[in-house]
Parts: C-alpha cells; sequence; structure tokens
C-alpha cells in the first residue's frame, strides 16, 4: 500500500517493496554526495519545528582559497571552527559540505546564537562567525571579503534558506563527485547539526492505489503553481515532468518528494478521505 510521510516541511510518497531481504553491505568510506546523503538532510531539514526556533540565525557560507591536502585536514578545521563557535555564545548550527568548480571545499550553514539583548550582541556574533573562521582558515588563503554572513531574520527566512540548499541533488556542479579535491580518497560525512534543534517526527500515512495517484496529481498542480510564482523555468520544466516514465509500470508507482507545507498537505488529505480514498494514518 501506498506510504506517505508528512514533514514539517514537506512530503515524500511512494510504494514500499514487498520484499526486502537483500543483504545489507557494510559500511564503508564516505566519498562525497550519495542520494542516502541527500535525503538524510533533506528529512532532517524538513522536520525542524519553526515555531520553537528561537534565538539569532545566521546563513553563512564559508570559503577557502586554497584546497586541504586531505578530507581529515578539512575535518579538522570545520570541528576547530564549531568549537570556537561554542565558545563564543552558539547554540545551534547546520552544515553542508560542498566544492567549487575548481575543486576546493567549502562550508555552507546556518549557526543560531541566543536572543540578542542589544545591538552591541548582533554585532559581536556577526564577527565571531568571521572572525573565528579567518583564525582557523587563514592558513588556506580565506580572505574576509570571500565570506558570506547574513542574518536569518524569521523563520520564512530559514526555510527558504534550507529548501535552496536542500534541494540540490546529488548531480548538482557543488555536490558532483567530479568536482571533489584531488586526492581526496573519501570525503567522510558531507553534512551536520550540532545542538538542540526543535524537531518533529513525520506522520505516516497509507493510501489507497487510487488515492496515491490522486495525491500525486496534486502535488504536480501545486508544484507547478508554486514553480510559475518563482518564475524559475527549470523548476516549472522538473514539475511538468515530475510523473512521466516511458514505461507504464514504473509511472504507477514513481514517489514524490515535495517542500509542501504540512498544513496544506493535511487538508489535501481530509479531500481524499471526504471525497471517498482510503486515508489511514
Amino acid at each position: 500500500m501506498p506510504v506517505l510521510k508528512v514533514y514539517q516541511h514537506g512530503i515524500t510518497a511512494g510504494i514500499p517493496p514487498m520484499k526486502n531481504d537483500h543483504p545489507r553491505a557494510k559500511r564503508g568510506n564516505v566519498i562525497g554526495w550519495t542520494e542516502k546523503a541527500t535525503r538524510a538532510n533533506v528529512a532532517f531539514l524538513r522536520s525542524v519545528y519553526l515555531p520553537e526556533l528561537h534565538g539569532l540565525g545566521f546563513a553563512v557560507t564559508l570559503t577557502l582559497r586554497d584546497c586541504p591536502a586531505t578530507s581529515d585536514d578539512w575535518h579538522k578545521l570545520r570541528r576547530a571552527f564549531l568549537m570556537r563557535m561554542n565558545r563564543a555564545g552558539m547554540v545551534r548550527a547546520h552544515w553542508v559540505t560542498e566544492w567549487q568548480r575548481r575543486g576546493v571545499p567549502h562550508l555552507h550553514g546556518a549557526v543560531y546564537f541566543p536572543e540578542p539583548a542589544d545591538a552591541s550582541d548582533y554585532i559581536r556574533y556577526h564577527s565571531a562567525i568571521e572572525g573565528h573562521w579567518m583564525a582557523v582558515a587563514g592558513a588556506y588563503g580565506a580572505q574576509r571579503w570571500a565570506q558570506h554572513v547574513k542574518p536569518i531574520t524569521d523563520a520564512l527566512g530559514w526555510f527558504q534558506y534550507v529548501a535552496k540548499h536542500a534541494a540540490r541533488g546529488v548531480l548538482h556542479y557543488q555536490r558532483n563527485s567530479e568536482n571533489m579535491p584531488k586526492g581526496w580518497e573519501k570525503t567522510g560525512r558531507v553534512w551536520g547539526y550540532v545542538g538542540t534543534w526543535p524537531r518533529r517526527d513525520a506522520i505516516q500515512i497509507e493510501l489507497s492505489q487510487q488515492g496515491y495517484w490522486r495525491f500525486r496529481r496534486i502535488v504536480r498542480a501545486w508544484r507547478m503553481a508554486d514553480a510559475r510564482r518563482s518564475g524559475d523555468s527549470y523548476r516549472i520544466r522538473q514539475a511538468k515532468t515530475m510523473l512521466q516514465d516511458s514505461d507504464r509500470a514504473r509511472c504507477e508507482v514513481r514517489g514524490v518528494s515535495e517542500w509542501m507545507p504540512q498544513s496544506l498537505t493535511l487538508t489535501v488529505l481530509d479531500h481524499l478521505a471526504a471525497s471517498g480514498y482510503s486515508v489511514v494514518n
């Protein structure tokens, strides 16, 4: 039976395999972004409960000029930066590692501090991010002008930030293995979070087959309208073809994953139930 997972800021829907007894591969070295890593990062971000996301947040992009010789050097740099942020008063952070076309890693993230008492706290937090990054990354040619630190002014700002970066798949040039630094035998973890994040588990719903197909069409229509509002031609093309497949059998079971508000998803499910489709929590 088709299964839908309703997160705070998105949904996934699909038909689970009838049998899943294949042998599990042993966990090896992490080499760049994978579909699994991307799904896990998106699931985390979609589960964040915005009404309890308090504090002053900054969206950051932190760069280097020169590439660390190994991934271990990069992870030492990142850990040193986060330790400095802890001492500066940070309460939580989320980060992802991506690469420029020239094969040098950079850090995207969100860093949160307590609510500022006055303007001096804002200036101190902002300066701490740039200053501590320069302290740990200066050996790799980091320049202050190349760092980007912007305040997340409200919950919507946070959502827009995470949606932009979480929507990237493994084929995006900043995550593509072809742009990984030369000589790195492994990358280690490519995303993570620290501190306390307010989260809510996904609500799991089972749909009838007919209800699932109807739900997918509604999601496609919403995605198309949302893409047209944004004016993004790439998203519009994606929305048009999201359910298409040359194989009829694959088309019927094709899943969906979308940044769709939970309140809207639940309203759609209420509509399907009222229309006679089976909707089971």
